[in-house]
């Protein structure tokens, strides 16, 4: 089987076909226009080298299953091979056994093992050895097919009896491997093979093919009634005439018919068509086949031929070339609108592959731009706390203890100054009171004193504002001290948002916080006996808070996640981070 060529597996070809693929690409971006020389080339071979691996993939994948394929069918030959009915044997160019089935050890009445080595000759009967070796020389010189009837040797009979069994071989020789195939057919004694000529003889009255026997000279000596059918010849009118008589002259090419008899008599077997004309003159195409019928001394005795009409076939022939030629053309036609849009899809497939790693490039960028902007703005509110503590705090100081003097030295003689300046004490506290709650957003105080501080803190302020029971579990101090810096940011924004959205969404009666370090792990978990958050809404665009608190523990190396949801059974929000004892 000739092997379909692959440029894949070729360098120089597949070099060539990236390279054109590369070229072709509509939409590849190089690098930025006052790139290097070095660098436009080191991107260019990236390119070729991807489109290289994938089309190598591809080719290899395709090469797996063939070879899959290979192996499958040579099972099955084998397996047919040693279980078919016919006697299969193969013969070096010295006439011994290389190979057999089982049929043919049957046949030959040998074990199957004790047949390879072995020459075929001795099997066959003494006096038909000489015809056997000449057929076998014939065909190693011919290189061609041929078929022979011999007797088989056989230890209980008597030289030259007519009772052997007799074996009709077929048999092709494979010059390059110098190697003889034959089929075996037994067609058995003297007697059977009447009973056989019988039965044929009623076979060839009964088919649709007309059918002629000749003896050695070439007189006909046998038709069937369907070679009275179509030639219109009686049987009568045609025994004992040479088969020329049905031909048309000069229908043939010169030397057409004598090519043919050599053929028949060097390899036992013609077969071709033949310009014929009936009784009535009417010129038709027959199929031909012609095979010889050998005596035991290998001499021919009998020539058969079969024919039929095939003039409408060939009629038809060629109605069905001319359609498979318009056939041809559309295929040619489709095969190339195919080809090219499969260039066009592995264009497609290298430029979603690109457009992918883009993607995921900006991603990637949006990440830590997101981590950039929390890690800013954490640091925007820790400075403008400090501003609105060292500056307006302290003014906001200085006046209430002007304004505190003020009162103290108007309560005897000004009464009425007095009342005015305990309003503008008064209004000074309340604005104390505002910048301390708005220091506290942007930057609690507390958490200067650590984490465990600032969780307690919160929670406190969250009971005072909603009312509700709220429990906060905590580890060791030395836990808590142990967590950087950046961690404990993460943590104290996340319980901040987790408990504003407790407060205005979850309808909840209780709350409780964990923090807890187990096996390598810090697990921080608010959880809530609220209506919980429906997939639907953890999933919406506007769910900033959600996403701030995933995006801030992501940054971290961390896991955050929402627990499943069932309605009325409250929601837990957990996260997770890597934290070695």
């Amino acid at each position: 089987m000739k092997k379909r060529q692959r440029p894949e597996l070729d360098p120089v070809q597949l070099r060539q076909i990236a390279e054109l693929t590369v070229q072709a690409l509509p939409n590849v971006r190089p690098p930025a226009a006052g790139a290097g020389a070095d660098e436009l080339k080191h991107w260019h071979e990236l390119q070729v080298s991807q489109i290289e691996l994938d089309m190598q993939n591809m080719a290899l994948a395709e090469l797996q299953a063939e070879r899959d394929q290979a192996e499958a069918g040579r099972d099955s030959y084998a397996e047919l091979y040693d279980q078919a009915p016919a006697g299969y044997v193969s013969l070096d160019a010295d006439g011994r056994i290389t190979r057999a089935n089982q049929a043919a050890a049957v046949l030959l009445a040998r074990a199957l093992d004790d047949l390879p080595g072995r020459g075929f000759e001795q099997f066959v009967a003494p006096q038909a050895q000489v015809t056997l070796r000449a057929f076998l020389h014939d065909l190693l010189a011919s290189g061609g097919r041929a078929v022979l009837e011999v007797p088989l040797f056989d230890r209980r009979a008597r030289p030259a009896s007519q009772g052997l069994r007799q074996v009709r071989i077929e048999a092709n020789m494979d010059p390059a491997a110098r190697i003889c195939r034959m089929i075996l057919t037994d067609i058995g004694t003297e007697d059977v093979r009447e009973d056989a000529r019988k039965r044929a003889f009623q076979v060839l009255d009964s088919i649709d093919e007309a059918v002629l026997v000749c003896d050695a000279a070439q007189n006909i000596v046998f038709v069937n009634p369907a070679f009275t059918k179509l030639t219109g010849y009686a049987v009568e009118e045609a025994l004992g005439r040479n088969p020329r008589f049905l031909g048309r002259p000069g229908a043939h090419p010169p030397g057409y018919h004598a090519e043919a008899m050599r053929c028949l008599r060097t390899y036992g077997r013609w077969q071709g068509e033949v310009h014929n004309r009936r009784r009535e003159g009417t010129p038709f195409v027959a199929s031909m086949s012609l095979t010889v019928v050998r005596d035991d001394d290998g001499t021919i005795s009998h020539y058969i031929g079969v024919f039929s009409d095939v003039t409408a076939r060939q009629q038809a022939e060629a109605a069905l070339l001319k359609l498979s030629r318009e056939l041809d053309a559309r295929v040619a036609e489709r095969t190339a609108e195919l080809t090219e849009a499969n260039r066009l899809l592995m264009l497609e497939v290298v430029e979603r592959k690109r457009t992918e790693a883009a993607l995921h490039e900006s991603r990637e960028q949006l990440r830590k731009l997101a981590e950039h902007l929390e890690t800013v703005k954490e640091s925007e509110r820790t400075r403008i706390a400090r501003d609105i503590h060292d500056e307006l705090g302290q003014n906001l100081m200085a006046l209430r203890i002007d304004v505190s003097m003020l009162a103290a030295r108007t309560s005897e003689r000004h009464a009425r100054l007095h009342q005015r300046v305990d309003a503008v004490l008064e209004n000074v506290d309340t604005t104390i009171s505002s910048v301390r709650g708005i220091m506290n957003e942007l930057r609690p105080a507390v958490l200067d004193l650590g984490l465990q501080a600032a969780l307690e803190w919160q929670v406190g302020e969250f009971r005072k504002r909603s009312g509700l029971d709220c429990t906060l579990t905590l580890p060791d101090d030395a836990v808590c001290a142990a967590i950087a810096p950046a961690m404990q940011i993460v943590l104290f924004r996340s319980l901040q948002e987790a408990l504003s959205n407790v407060r205005r969404h979850a309808s909840a009666t209780r709350v409780d916080v964990r923090l807890e370090q187990r096996d390598g792990r810090l697990r921080f978990s608010v959880s809530d006996n609220g209506v919980g958050i429906p997939p639907q809404h953890r999933a919406k665009s506007e769910s900033f808070g959600l996403i701030g608190m995933a995006q801030r523990v992501e940054s971290l190396g961390g896991r955050f996640d929402i627990g499943q949801y069932a309605p009325g059974r409250g929601c837990m929000l957990t996260m997770d981070f890597a934290f070695p004892a």
